[in-house]
């Protein structure tokens, strides 16, 4: 009888541990908690940590410190309404575990899947002062999920695991053919799963494993991004790319079932909110902080592909691969404009598209979507109109115009 209370006691205290990271948006990931801040008796190491019976390194419960992240916010986790996997988050249940009603999809992509309207993408010409420019929206795919075509962490027959690869354009500048060291990424690269009181986690300065025979260069600074307020408890954060008329991009998840919107309404361009603004500050910034999430984010990418940095197209650069670069500083666009974050389901078809090497002229995979939002290049098309015949207020795509949040 003793055995079997201790059988019983020990399969509450796990059910207990799965639910930990429900119990607000944040869970685990607290700073204040994890650092003793908030006492030293805290309890959330147990949900992740094993004194004695670890599988992994660092005492994880899993073999790996991504694997341990999955287990939470993969396909079949409960501890968590946020699916990386195939980029959707889920509704809050009323026992504080994952609901199976979809609340959006999230900005990121999945890594797995992704339901990225990649070919649906529509764009509309307005006038700013004597120069036509074009705003787009990438809406959700509604045909359903599609297989990644492009992800930082790959995936093997739908396994997600560390992944060796290129940081692309790491390192000081080059006059030889040099991409950029290999190194191998996981989850903890980019996140802090303690917490650190920075946007989505994010580590100010990412420190992937070296894998190559080349050094990983870091960044001279680092790149913190300013999070916006914890959710209260019982409620999470939105992580779709649901918005509002104006919103600030810092919705609670239950603002959002409030607004009656589909699962699949937003824009994964997220250029403007709502996406046919022109004029006013519209510019989103899902931390809420607008003014200072560009230059923030873009930094903080910046930090690892470090080589593209660049003031504008027409800048010459002195280096053998990245010579010239499309801009991106730390106060324009920022890059999560036009890439994802965790892998895109872009389909790359087109002869150009499909067969195009890497930095350095290394084979790709073909159809590599480069974690780009839209097929082909229409990521370009999105904002550039060449030819100069597309007048103010023409759309080019899908009909009738896009659902605005």
């Amino acid at each position: 009888m003793r055995r079997l209370m201790l059988l019983i006691a020990a399969g509450s205290l796990w059910l207990f541990l799965a639910a930990v990271p429900v119990f607000a948006d944040g869970g685990p990931h607290v700073a204040s908690v994890n650092s003793g801040v908030a006492g030293v008796n805290a309890d959330s190491c147990a949900g992740c940590h094993r004194a004695h019976t670890a599988q992994g390194e660092f005492l994880l419960v899993a073999s790996s410190a991504t694997a341990s992240c999955l287990t939470c916010h993969g396909t079949t986790g409960l501890g968590s309404t946020v699916d990386v996997e195939n980029g959707i988050q889920y509704t809050l249940g009323t026992d504080g575990s994952r609901d199976t009603a979809v609340l959006g999809y999230t900005r990121a992509g999945g890594f797995v899947t992704a339901r990225i309207g990649s070919g649906e993408a529509v764009r509309l010409a307005y006038l700013s002062g004597t120069n036509v420019r074009q705003l787009a929206k990438v809406p959700v795919r509604t045909a359903g999920s599609q297989p990644t075509t492009s992800a930082h962490l790959p995936n093997t027959g739908g396994v997600v695991g560390a992944a060796d690869g290129v940081a692309w354009g790491n390192g000081p500048n080059s006059l030889t053919e040099y991409a950029g060291p290999t190194v191998d990424v996981e989850c903890a690269t980019c996140h802090n799963p303690h917490g650190n009181g920075q946007y989505r986690i994010l580590n100010p300065m990412p420190a992937p494993a070296i894998t190559g025979v080349d050094p990983f260069v870091p960044a001279a600074v680092d790149a913190p991004v300013t999070d916006a307020a914890l959710a209260p408890a019982g409620d999470t954060r939105n992580y779709t790319i649901i918005q509002t008329n104006g919103g600030t991009g810092t919705l609670l998840a239950s603002q959002v079932e409030g607004l009656g919107l589909p699962a699949t309404a937003g824009d994964y361009f997220r250029r403007r909110v709502p996406w046919n603004a022109t004029s006013g500050s519209s510019n989103d910034a899902p931390n809420g902080l607008s003014a200072t999430f560009t230059a923030q984010i873009s930094s903080w990418c910046l930090t690892c592909h470090t080589r593209y940095l660049s003031a504008g197209w027409d800048e010459l650069e002195d280096d053998a691969i990245y010579k010239y670069r499309h801009t991106a500083t730390a106060t324009s666009r920022n890059c999560i404009t036009c890439h994802v974050a965790h892998g895109s389901n872009a389909q790359m078809t087109g002869y150009n598209s499909a067969n195009m090497d890497y930095p350095g002229g290394a084979a790709a995979p073909v159809g590599d979507s480069r974690l780009l939002k839209i097929d082909n290049r229409g990521t370009c098309q999105a904002c550039h109109e060449p030819t100069g015949t597309i007048v103010a207020g023409q759309q080019v795509g899908p009909t009738p115009v896009p659902l605005v949040p």
